[in-house]
Parts: C-alpha cells; structure tokens; sequence
C-alpha cells in the first residue's frame, strides 16, 4: 500500500464527478435533441430516447465484465484512462450527428467503451487501506451523486442557452478534464500477475466469482438496489405533474430529485465510515428497511411537500446502500481479482438500468402512478430478505472467515502471486 492513497482518492473523487456531470449533461433533453435530427412526432421523439437510453445500458451489461478482467492484468489505471477517452470522443462525436440511428449506434459504441464508474472504484478499492474502504468507496459514491444530480442542471441550462449541440462539446472537454486528472495526479503499484493467470479465460474468471456463494448474492442485492432506484425515473415528474395540476412541475421535479441526491450524498459518506467501524453487513439491511418504509408512504401523499420529505428521508437511506454493498465486495474480492469483480456489478447494475425504467412504464400503465411506490419498496424489502438469508447470517469474524475461503477458492481457480484478502 503506498502512503498517496489520500492524494490518489482525491482525484479519483474529483475524476469521478467530472465523469458523471458530463455523462448526465445530455439526459434531460435527448428528446428534445432527437427531434432536431428529423422526428417530428413527441411520441416517436419519446421512443427513440428510451433505445438511446436502452442501448447503452444493453452495451454496459455485456463489456463491462471484459474491461473488468482486462484490469486485473494490465492495470485499473489504464482502464480508468481508457473509459475516459473512450467518453470524450464519442460524447463530441454525438454533437455531429444527423440522425437518430447514428446516436443509438454512438451510446452502444459508449457503453462499449466506457465503465468509469466500475474502473474508478476498482482502482479507488485496490488502492487504500482495507479499514478505509467503505470511507473511500463512499466518497466516490458523493462523486456519482453529485455528477448525476448536477449534470442535468447544467446541461439544460446550456441547451437552452447555446442549443443543443454545444453541451456535447462541452461534456466531451469535460471528460478530457477527468482524463488528464487521472494521468497527472494517481498513481498505480500494480504488479501483473503470473503468465499463469495471464492465460486464464475472461468469463472463466466471472464464472469463477459467480460460484461463490456470498459473492453472488451480493451481486442480485446490487441488482436490486440499482432497479429500485431507476424503476421511478421515467414516471416521477409526471406524479408530481399529477399533484400539481402541473403548476411549475419541472421546478418542483429538479427540487425533489436534488433534494434526494443531497441527501445520498451526505448519507454515503457518513456511513461508508460508519461501516467501516461496525461493519458494512450491519449497515446495508439497515439501510434496505429504511429505504423500503420510506418509499410506501410516498403512495399516500397529496402535496409535494410531504412527497420532498419522504424523498429526502429516502435519500439518507438510498446512500447507504451501494458504499456497503461495494465494500463487502471488495472485502471479499482478493485485490488482484477486484477489477473482474467490479467489472461484474457494474454489469448487474447496466441490466437494471435496462429493465427499471421499461418496468416502470408497465407497472404504472396497468395499475397507476401510485402503484409504483409500494412496488419499489417491496423490491427492497426482497433484497433486505435476500441479505438476511445470505449474507446477515454472518458475523464480521464469521465474513472475514468466509473472505479466506473466497481466497483459497481463487487461488485454486486463478493461481497467482498474492490472493490476500486485505
């Protein structure tokens, strides 16, 4: 462990928010921007977001565990590098183009190509002290809330300012910014592994991970996690709407979402400490119940003040959830395996990203606006089961026993030079 993790964290913090601010630029108007390129029709406009939107995620699911294993041999850095390069050429390139198809083919070659999120917490749990991961892995989830909260925001404002073109431009020179960051400001002690390992096939290692039982039952609680927050998205402005007879809906939407962002900010980073002192097993059904009793009542709401209340609850819970989540992984995860293990969240989490916003559409279609609040909470309240089974059982003696399981089973499946848990 080299003594500039503080130094390598804090970019890779900044790096992070870069990233996400620039990615989300373009979310609140791709269809605003889709019927610039020919699509006349809202409804057409509507269809071909949601496969710009799609296309990704479907990309994400199917590369992010590739680039994970690729790290483990070459480096979480240059991966990091590579995403980040690989976000600022295509994000420029969508300011260029003509029509709908290009752009769909642009954010599948994106989610291709890029994975920040996977190669920046993979390099951040790789590279600072065992005790301090759920500090570190929290403080990128400050990063990613703060990107995704702001992006939009600022996004909108340009577009409407400078049309819809330059914010693309601009998100491009941003991930420039967080490229040139990462190379001048982290460093990597990354030692390759034995030719051994080299030669070991990619999804045999994913299938290795996947076989181990608290490992895979972490990852469906990550799945979980990520589909009760994306579920909502597509229909939360328009219950606002409802509640407001759509009188300043939009302004109302950007406060409750801020709101909820603000509030996983500051709960990511309060507890990714917390559990790094009591244990992240304790904190995560914790958080799982919390986030579940938070969301029923919002079913129950006639003013927007008591659903920005709810909301906000909501979000000290929701921050919680991945830092613990990660840092039970990363604690079970050999170091030199932790890019194949990332690399398959953020393929878990790209399949919600999918499902979530289409389920949500049906949900709300056949049984109504409300319905998808009580629904949401009871996915959470399935993940909060799913950890008492399999994983709550366990004692911090008794995962740490379990985490050199995890490494013998490692060291037999990939024979390499250290398979440590630290």
């Amino acid at each position: 462990m080299t003594d500039g993790w503080q130094r390598n964290l804090a970019a890779l913090t900044l790096a992070q928010a870069v990233s996400m601010v620039a990615f989300s630029f373009v979310f609140s108007f791709f269809p605003l921007y889709v019927q610039t390129l020919g699509v006349k029709s809202a409804d057409e406009a509507a269809q071909w977001a949601g496969a710009i939107i799609a296309s990704m995620a479907i990309a994400m699911s199917i590369s992010q565990p590739i680039w994970g294993s690729l790290s483990d041999r070459w480096g979480r850095r240059p991966m990091l590098l590579r995403s980040m390069l690989g976000g600022a050429i295509t994000l420029t390139v969508m300011g260029m183009v003509t029509s709908p198809e290009q752009l769909v083919a642009l954010r599948f070659i994106q989610g291709l190509v890029t994975g920040t999120v996977a190669a920046g917490n993979a390099l951040a749990a790789a590279s600072v002290p065992k005790r301090r991961l759920g500090f570190a892995l929290g403080l990128m989830q400050v990063a990613y809330f703060f990107g995704t909260s702001a992006g939009p925001l600022i996004g909108g404002i340009m577009a409407d300012l400078c049309g819809f073109r330059v914010p693309f431009f601009a998100a491009g020179f941003m991930m420039v910014v967080g490229f040139f960051t990462v190379l001048i400001f982290v460093r990597e002690d990354f030692q390759p592994p034995v030719a051994t390992v080299q030669q070991e096939g990619i999804w045999s290692q994913s299938r290795a991970l996947l076989g181990i039982s608290l490992f895979a039952a972490l990852l469906v609680v990550v799945f979980l996690i990520q589909l009760g927050n994306v579920i909502i998205s597509p229909v939360l402005s328009l219950f606002i709407a409802e509640l407001t007879d759509g009188d300043k809906a939009g302004t109302l939407s950007g406060i409750v979402l801020a709101a909820t962002g603000a509030a996983s900010a500051v709960s990511a980073l309060l507890l990714g400490r917390l559990g790094d002192r009591i244990g992240h097993s304790l904190i995560l059904p914790i958080c799982l119940v919390g986030a579940a009793v938070s969301y029923f009542p919002q079913a129950m709401v006639h003013q927007v003040w008591e659903l920005l209340l709810l909301r906000t609850l909501l979000g000290g819970f929701l921050g919680g959830l991945m830092p613990s989540a990660n840092a039970m992984m990363a604690a079970l995860t050999p170091r030199e395996r932790r890019g194949a293990a990332f690399g398959l969240n953020s393929s878990f989490q790209s399949m919600a990203n999918f499902i979530g916003p289409l389920s949500g559409a049906v949900i709300t279609t056949t049984w109504g606006l409300r319905s998808i609040f009580g629904i949401t909470g009871a996915l959470y309240l399935l993940a909060y089961g799913w950890v008492v089974i399999a994983v709550r059982r366990r004692t911090a003696t008794s995962l740490q026993s379990q985490a050199g399981s995890v490494a013998t089973t490692l060291a037999a499946t990939f024979p390499g030079r250290d398979t440590e848990i630290r």
